[in-house]
């Protein structure tokens, strides 16, 4: 289990507001469910639940204007189209007014039951209470493969990423808050939860089964998910590719040196076909592999340069609509 820091001695409210986010993508068949029994976690408290309409395409969005019509404590926000999970989360902690904020997944693989365990921790003076997945059955490609994902971003970036870490997590105000100061495009909260410090608790969980629905993050997503946690927290990329073109340099100059000892101290004359598209070969993949991961810096640099917001709103409970 990850390493806590020690929490801070800054005393909370009497009657805290919390504000639960919660992305959603075609979750038509798991709002009903999971608006029910996040209000039941939170039973004698004071709730502002925020669903986050990632521009679905099936009636996920009329069943959150039936939530919100039938509930003071639920809203909505809906985007234009579809921005991604990430830019979902960070919507709804950018409009969420409450003590602390608690974020998790809309398929109900994060079990809103363990809730009432985060708050008392934040109770006990934890800015940040964050969930780590302890097993993951029948997944175990999966788990491996995202295990690895995050050892080997905690090595070249220098944040601690705990391995099976999830956006199922609690924040301070004052966390939120500096959550919110980070305008940048490319958005990984997974990240920037530890970058950000402030006192934290690890909390372990087991993952449920999808309440109903497809999963949403294939394949292709994972990857994308991916990359945008490398090149958004390390610049090792690029100092490889200083050490590809040495590599590749001194191996050019040592087949070089072999090449003439052969031709000035054997009989043997080099056809040199074979060995020349070798050569060529290496070197161009090396170029390309190069310009590769350059291209995936400077179209980050050109998507922050245009300064788009993150997300587009395009319909909102009328709680939200005054927010920014």
């Amino acid at each position: 289990m990850p390493s806590s820091t020690p929490p801070s001695v800054r005393t909370r409210p009497i009657d805290p507001l919390f504000s639960v986010v919660v992305p959603v993508f075609n979750e038509e068949a798991c709002v009903a469910e999971l608006v029910s029994r996040v209000r039941k976690a939170f039973e004698g408290l004071r709730l502002e639940l925020i669903l986050v309409n990632d521009g679905s395409s099936d009636h996920t969005l009329e069943m959150l204007q039936e939530e919100s019509e039938s509930s003071a404590d639920v809203h909505y926000l809906s985007f234009s189209r579809n921005f991604g999970h990430q830019p979902a989360l960070a919507a709804g902690i950018e409009h969420a007014t409450g003590d602390a904020v608690i974020s998790l997944d809309g398929d109900l693989q994060h079990p809103p039951e363990l809730i009432p365990q985060l708050i008392e921790h934040w109770r006990e003076g934890y800015d940040i209470v964050y969930t780590v997945r302890v097993a993951n059955e029948g997944h175990r490609l999966k788990e491996f493969v995202s295990r690895s994902f995050y050892q080997l971003l905690r090595r070249i970036s220098g944040v601690d990423i705990s391995p099976g870490t999830a956006d199922f997590r609690l924040l301070d105000r004052r966390a939120a808050d500096a959550l919110k100061s980070c305008a940048e495009h490319f958005i990984f909260i997974r990240g920037m939860i530890p970058w950000l410090g402030f006192s934290k608790l690890p909390v372990p969980y087991e993952a449920q089964p999808r309440h109903g629905g497809e999963t949403k993050y294939l394949t292709g997503s994972m990857i994308r998910f991916a990359l945008d946690g490398i090149f958004a927290f390390s610049t090792v990329p690029l100092r490889l590719i200083s050490l590809l073109g040495a590599l590749t340099v001194a191996l050019g100059f040592l087949y070089g040196l072999y090449s003439l000892g052969v031709r000035l101290f054997t009989s043997q004359a080099e056809v040199g076909w074979t060995s020349l598209v070798v050569v060529i070969l290496i070197f161009s993949g090396a170029q390309m592999l190069s310009i590769g991961i350059l291209s995936e810096y400077v179209g980050r640099i050109y998507e922050e340069v245009k300064s788009r917001p993150r997300y587009v709103i395009a319909e909102a409970s009328p709680a939200m609509e005054n927010q920014p």
